[in-house]
């Protein structure tokens, strides 16, 4: 028929469309992979303007490369996501448009409900081409669900007001004027769309007035694109069960007959799946899909680069300022003026920021990494043993890098974007590792940017002495 022949051209069409743009940027990746190695092995930076002499411009020139592996990435899974939304949603939206202009073809095709499943998927995959920090996309998103739930209610109005033929009995149709349980169950999911696709305005404005969403949005983006996860789940839900509800009402109702009708079925399993939405729109759900569709046709190296990026906010500010942020606010702190208690959460006695002092990147001896809820005194007792080890070699006691005294606390955001250079300005990483260690991100974080080896001329300028930046890491377990 025309539909499928319709659906199966739009199907190759867009498929066609993500085959060009994905071997496209394939080829610009790999022309860019290839120069950035050229360079990096010839000992220049990646604006080929002069060499990476130190361990500061081999990292930024790292930072580069992670902006771009996360831009990279983010393309190729917004691609992916938006090719197979759109798909999903013509094949299930068509036959809805169709059946309400009376050229559904029935008999030949079915009903359309099976086709409707789809919907599903395809709403569902929306709201994962969003990004917590992308403010304007989240505003898009926000008004694109709007205009889904206005679309779908304007849908059963003109339902409604066209009376359009609905199934009663076995195989019987009726106007769907006059039947009240069919002329209920479009009221009812009319207004459950425009409720639930308002869900947002209804209690931000209560709670804020006109433009609260908008504020929302603009303050938080995170709690923005929460809304939209929120509103799918509604949506999904309100519409589940009006579906499993209806014919359950018409059975036990004015028409038993109706058990034996060809949608009764697949209206039963289109509303279970609607329904069952936060199994599988949850956050969990929502991480699992978007991590199997990044490791589509990238590398691990790429994959660590670009959550480095996106911890730090690469992707909004340039290497230059980046690099003149993290010199002006690298602290240090001589072990002799630490103390015990500032590795106990909320301790410190509220002058630990002021006993640290400003120093030069690549004036610091170690960078202490380690996790706040692992035993503070085990962790002190460690740090202690390594710095009186280093103080018997070097006869003075060691200066360090330790986030509670070293990051400005009110400005917390931007020292955490320098971090790779402040760890790139320490001769050693020190990590105090103990049971909680491994579970926590940015514990990670900070080890992968020492997982890589920095050139060999860079290597041998930095073998001054035997604390090397990623070969002499010093791991202290404290469990």
């Amino acid at each position: 028929s025309a539909w499928l022949a319709g659906c199966s051209a739009w199907t190759l069409l867009v498929t066609f469309a993500y085959a060009v743009a994905w071997s496209t940027l394939a080829r610009r990746d790999a022309s860019r992979r290839s120069a950035h190695s050229g360079r990096m092995t010839s000992g220049r930076t990646t604006s080929g303007a002069s060499e990476p002499t130190s361990m500061l411009d081999w990292t930024v020139a790292r930072l580069s490369q992670a902006r771009v592996a996360k831009q990279r990435l983010l393309v190729r899974v917004q691609l992916l996501i938006l090719a197979v939304m759109l798909v999903l949603l013509v094949w299930a939206d068509s036959p809805i448009v169709l059946y309400g202009i009376g050229c559904w073809p029935s008999e030949r095709l079915g009903v359309i409900w099976w086709p409707a499943l789809l919907n599903i998927p395809g709403v569902t995959l929306l709201p994962l081409t969003l990004r917590p920090v992308d403010t304007e996309n989240i505003r898009v998103g926000v008004l694109l669900f709007w205009a889904i739930g206005y679309t779908f209610s304007a849908f059963h109005v003109l339902s409604i007001a066209l009376d359009i033929p609905v199934p009663v009995g076995e195989a019987r149709y009726v106007g769907v004027q006059s039947d009240p349980l069919w002329l209920g169950f479009h009221v009812f999911t009319g207004c459950a769309l425009l409720v639930g696709s308002n869900l947002d305005c209804l209690v931000l404005g209560w709670r804020h007035g006109p433009g609260g969403v908008s504020r929302m949005v603009e303050a938080d983006p995170r709690q923005g694109l929460a809304w939209v996860h929120f509103k799918v789940r509604c949506i999904f839900q309100l519409l589940g069960a009006a579906l499993l509800l209806f014919p359950a009402l018409r059975v036990l109702g004015p028409d038993p007959a109706f058990a034996q009708n060809v949608n009764a079925a697949p209206m039963l399993v289109l509303g279970a799946c609607a329904f069952a939405s936060p199994l599988y729109a949850g956050p969990a759900a929502r991480g699992a899909v978007l991590s199997w569709l990044g490791r589509l046709g990238t590398t691990a190296a790429e994959r660590e680069a670009a959550v480095v990026s996106t911890l730090c906010g690469l992707g909004r500010q340039s290497d230059g300022s980046l690099l003149r942020k993290a010199g002006l606010s690298f602290r240090v702190i001589s072990f002799d003026r630490l103390r015990s208690d500032d590795f106990v959460p909320g301790g410190g006695g509220g002058d630990a920021d002021k006993r640290a002092e400003k120093a030069a990147l690549g004036d610091c001896d170690a960078f202490v990494s380690h996790a706040w809820l692992d035993n503070a005194a085990a962790k002190w007792q460690a740090l202690e043993r390594w710095a009186k080890a280093f103080q018997q070699e070097r006869g003075r006691p060691p200066t360090l890098w330790v986030d509670v005294v070293s990051i400005d606390q009110s400005a917390v955001a931007e020292s955490l974007a320098c971090l790779p250079i402040f760890l790139a300005g320490c001769e050693s990483l020190l990590v105090l590792g103990g049971p909680v260690y491994t579970s926590r991100l940015w514990c990670i974080m900070e080890v992968t940017p020492a997982a890589t080896p920095p050139p060999r001329a860079i290597q041998r300028d930095r073998q001054t002495d035997r604390h090397r930046y990623t070969h002499t890491h010093t791991h202290t377990h404290t469990h």
